[in-house]
């Protein structure tokens, strides 16, 4: 009896997993990738500023008269002086041996701008109150996430296009979605400007009105989307 029902079971299971199998091979689907891409503006410029002591025509140039002036300067062009502050790594002045002369001091400080405009009158502010130890350090957008959100619902939205019109050439209807997953896709990276701190500081002591360019980022995801075909 114990027999009989062992063989019965095994019957059931085998008739089963066939019906499965043939359930698969009978179930037509599509496989396709969508991908979008979208080219970002920086708007977050990030520009170390370093004050030091130095002689300016024999007469010595002291950090607070530095500082003194570039809050003056940031006054002047409308920069909010919120968007200063001292850098994480010198929050307060740094004293280095200098050879025999005794201590020289520094402050860094991180300037925060948003547009290639400002950029070019932060640099040209800095020539005329005789600073020129400043560097662009790294450009970000301040909306990074949700321009993510919006290239990834693209990249889906294209896979579905494709999937759909493939389909309508072969007179077949497309059906629900079987497997979904993001497929080889590129984060966007802080993006670097194109050029250097010496780039911008020749840009403003040549007397040019050209203004400081950024390179744009591109987002990109990509999306393997797998569909049924309606039967």
């Amino acid at each position: 009896m114990k027999t009989l029902l062992f063989i019965i079971i095994i019957l059931i299971s085998s008739i089963n997993f066939a019906q499965e199998i043939n359930k698969n091979k009978e179930q037509p689907f599509i496989e396709v990738i969508g991908t979008s891409i979208q080219e970002v503006v920086p708007d977050m410029i990030f520009i170390e500023i370093n004050l030091s002591e130095k002689a300016i025509n024999r007469k010595n140039y002291t950090i607070v008269e530095q500082e003194s002036n570039l809050r003056a300067k940031l006054n002047t062009l409308n920069i909010s002086l919120d968007k200063l502050a001292l850098s994480d790594s010198n929050s307060i002045i740094l004293r280095n041996k200098r050879r025999e002369t005794g201590v020289k001091l520094t402050k860094e400080f991180i300037l925060l701008v948003h547009t290639s405009e400002e950029v070019t009158h932060v640099f040209r502010a800095l020539n005329d109150i005789n600073i020129n130890e400043a560097s662009i350090i790294k450009t970000e957008h301040s909306k990074i996430t949700d321009i993510r959100k919006e290239v990834r619902i693209e990249a889906i939205k294209a896979a579905k296009e494709k999937a759909q019109y493939l389909l309508e050439a072969i007179d077949e209807e497309l059906g629900q979605p079987i497997e979904v997953r993001e497929y080889n896709s590129r984060k966007a990276i802080v993006a670097r400007s194109n050029f250097s701190s010496n780039t911008a500081l020749n840009i403003v002591t040549s007397g040019y009105n050209q203004q400081i360019a950024f390179e744009t980022f591109d987002v990109k995801f990509s999306y393997y989307i797998k569909y049924e075909i309606k039967k």
